[in-house]
């Protein structure tokens, strides 16, 4: 499998020809945009995350970063990365490259203003870009475990509002644009039957945005906190070396161990894992 890597950029240092290339990859998998749209889109964010093919370096997609700051009623500064347009050529599906990037970009903001609350504010119009932010961040809304606490809702639309105005309805969390600015193409990435059985997270962002093959987009927001790269970290050990993965569909504070898809125990805390991993070595299972 061809391999990528990531490279972020400012928006400014983006050429001609890496701009032709972005907007190839983009209309592949979206239909209702234009060349103007993309370029006024890509000119009103700060930087962009480049994703290279290793051997070729050529751009195979990338995702486009705006910081928002907003002052809360009680003169709180608040800061959010917005992710705009992301797009992954599909012989580079399932590779965590955008992801360890973006968490990069996450950390090296929260060193800027470590005591400051950091957060990521997504619109999302296709599950993979959902499932990005509900499988690695603990703290994110809406999700199907539980409703959203009235001060994140709170949040949310007021950075929802500063962003899109009356294009957003707090009502259901939905962006709609009078004229679709882009909407997955069919066949791409659509959700079968047996990821909405089978999947609580593709289940319910179905529910929660059912015009999502019009381009209507879901506003979503997660908190990014210090541990949250090596929460991850950890979880990828785990997979990689040992087979070991954590129950995505559980809170970290469960304690019981579940079955997973790989057929490993899926522990859901860290001090749990640690005790299977000891047992493992006991035994001789880790070699």
């Amino acid at each position: 499998m061809p391999q990528l890597k990531a490279r972020t950029r400012p928006v400014t240092q983006i050429t001609p020809q890496q701009r032709d290339r972005m907007f190839q990859v983009f209309e592949r998998y979206y239909a209702e945009i234009s060349r103007e749209q993309f370029e006024t889109d890509l000119n009103e964010k700060e930087a962009v995350i480049l994703l290279i093919d290793r051997k070729s370096a050529e751009i195979q997609g990338f995702s486009t970063l705006k910081t928002v700051e907003l002052t809360s009623p009680c003169g709180q500064n608040q800061r959010a990365v917005y992710s705009g347009d992301t797009v992954v050529e599909q012989a580079y599906w399932g590779q965590k490259v955008l992801g360890i990037e973006f968490l990069k970009v996450l950390f090296r903001k929260k060193l800027e203003r470590p005591f400051e609350p950091l957060y990521w504010f997504l619109i999302s119009k296709g599950y993979k870009t959902y499932l990005l932010m509900a499988n690695n961040f603990k703290t994110h809304y809406p999700r199907f475990e539980q409703p959203t606490p009235a001060a994140e809702q709170a949040l949310l639309d007021r950075f929802a509002d500063a962003l899109f105005g009356k294009k957003y309805s707090r009502q259901d969390g939905l962006i709609r644009f009078p004229v679709s600015l882009g909407q997955v193409r069919r066949g791409v990435a659509d959700i079968t039957e047996r990821e909405l059985q089978s999947n609580p997270r593709i289940r319910f962002f179905a529910v929660k945005n059912p015009e999502w093959k019009n381009g209507t987009e879901l506003a979503c927001l997660a908190e990014m906190t210090f541990s949250l790269p090596f929460a991850y970290a950890w979880k990828r050990l785990l997979k990689v070396t040992l087979g070991i993965e954590l129950n995505p569909f559980l809170p970290m504070s469960a304690s019981s161990p579940v079955a997973s898809p790989t057929g490993h125990p899926a522990l859901p805390a860290m001090g749990s894992t640690l005790l299977k991993l000891v047992l493992l070595l006991k035994s001789g299972g880790g070699r």
